[in-house]
């Protein structure tokens, strides 16, 4: 017995025109030609398809939200390393300027728990 669903033009124009996060991810990687062949070797050796391990992927992070930096945490470390080696105390407005950030975030960098600065080491 084959199953006939109806036809659901304006659905599959809507999941076609807003991907969700799966197919957004598996765009990028694919986009890699050498990440597209890998996965395609693996997929022939595994009798799978891209299809299926989208399933996979969405079976096993079902229900989880989670948050998705906009920079790794090593580059925000970095940056509070930039502005603890800069700041002298008293120049919270040029250590700003020359790394093109905000007073108030040179302000956030140096309240961290367990960041000296300069002056508080002297």
């Amino acid at each position: 017995m084959q199953n006939t669903a109806p036809p659901t033009p304006k659905l599959d124009a809507l999941i076609q025109a807003d991907p969700d996060l799966v197919d957004r991810i598996f765009d990028y990687i694919l986009s890699d030609p050498m990440l597209a062949a890998a996965i395609q070797k693996g997929a022939q050796a595994d009798k799978t398809t891209v299809s299926k391990l989208k399933t996979a992927v969405r079976a096993e992070f079902r229900g989880e939200e989670c948050y998705i930096a906009g920079r790794p945490a090593t580059a925000r470390q970095e940056q509070v390393s930039q502005v603890l080696a800069l700041f002298n105390g008293r120049n919270a407005s040029e250590v700003a300027r020359r790394l093109q950030i905000s007073k108030r975030t040179v302000y956030r960098h140096l309240k961290q728990p367990g960041q000296a600065t300069k002056s508080a080491k002297q």
